[in-house]
């Protein structure tokens, strides 16, 4: 199994309700939720700051699922119909991931996301229903990818965090496991001839900046991952380049898991070792539909330092 699952002890949900009812008391701009991240860092239990260092330095998961954090002021939200319009307050929920994952380094935005939003939300609008590959969509999938894996360096953790999510729509997760791939198409994936566009919703970004790369990486009994099912593309005519993709793609396809979020559920993926993916399902757009939160985060984050402006948080642009 890619991901290791936790249920939190009673002491420790209780200590995390204190806290998510204390934030919601007094929610937080995006901005203030930044600054304050390091003392947020500290008032998180014991138990559960142990849990995720633990998933950082693991070698056998790169997924860690929290189950039944608590939602505080945002369980009897709405879904919002809108992700880029919605509300930028950030209630007791919202803060405890991204205090999570300042544990793992530094949370980023992007310019061209969500209008730069620290904290994006995942929801079905009616405008882009019947769009594939996008975070706000529903009607079709989102196939398997690494996150922004069309970036020379793309972040080292994604989080997805459940408000709610009445169907049971499963977040998948797949990677390469040891002797998953013969030397011939690892080699082949290892070159620096694979160019990884951007997904719909990357409108911001200009694609004259992208350049190729290996899809594939890292220790053979590890390889690390930059790749997208729908987007990625040998900038080579050699027929090795394009059966490699074939075999890593028939290989995640096999490897797929399926990881359903409920409500309270915290999701935090290793985006270099694992690719993840979303089923259709059928939106409503009443208020009711699915809510997922998400952010990234850097382990090391000067190595975007060129592309970085801070508006109150890191910005990538």
């Amino acid at each position: 199994m890619f991901t290791h699952e936790v249920r939190l002890s009673s002491h420790t949900r209780q200590a995390l309700h204190f806290l998510v009812d204390e934030i919601d008391s007094a929610p937080l701009t995006e901005d203030a939720l930044y600054a304050s991240m390091p003392a947020l860092v500290t008032c998180l239990p014991a138990e559960l700051v142990e849990r995720v260092l633990a998933f950082r330095e693991s070698r056998n998961h790169d997924a860690l699922m929290m189950r039944g954090l608590p939602l505080g002021a945002m369980a009897s939200m709405p879904t919002p119909p809108d992700a880029y319009t919605a509300s930028r307050t950030v209630y007791g929920f919202a803060a405890v991931g991204i205090a999570v994952l300042g544990i793992l380094g530094t949370p980023f935005a992007y310019r061209g996301q969500q209008n730069g939003r620290l904290v994006n939300n995942i929801s079905p609008m009616s405008t882009t229903a019947g769009t594939a590959d996008v975070g706000t969509g529903s009607h079709l999938p989102f196939d398997l990818h690494s996150e922004d894996a069309f970036m020379a360096n793309p972040p080292n953790f994604l989080q997805l965090s459940c408000v709610r999510n009445p169907l049971h729509v499963p977040t998948t997760v797949s990677g390469l496991r040891s002797g998953d791939l013969d030397a011939g198409t690892l080699n082949e994936l290892r070159r620096p001839e694979y160019l990884v566009r951007t997904n719909p919703a990357q409108t911001g970004w200009d694609e004259e900046r992208l350049r190729p790369g290996p899809v594939v990486w890292g220790h053979h009994g590890r390889p690390l991952l930059r790749y997208n099912s729908m987007r990625t593309e040998p900038t080579t005519t050699s027929p090795g380049a394009a059966a490699a993709l074939g075999g890593l793609r028939r290989v995640l396809t096999r490897n797929a898991e399926d990881a359903c979020l409920s409500p309270g559920d915290l999701l935090t993926i290793n985006n270099y070792r694992l690719c993840h993916a979303r089923r259709s399902f059928p939106a409503r757009f009443d208020g009711s539909d699915r809510w997922l939160l998400r952010t990234v985060a850097y382990r090391d984050p000067h190595v975007v330092e060129d592309s970085t402006r801070y508006d109150g948080y890191p910005v990538l642009s």
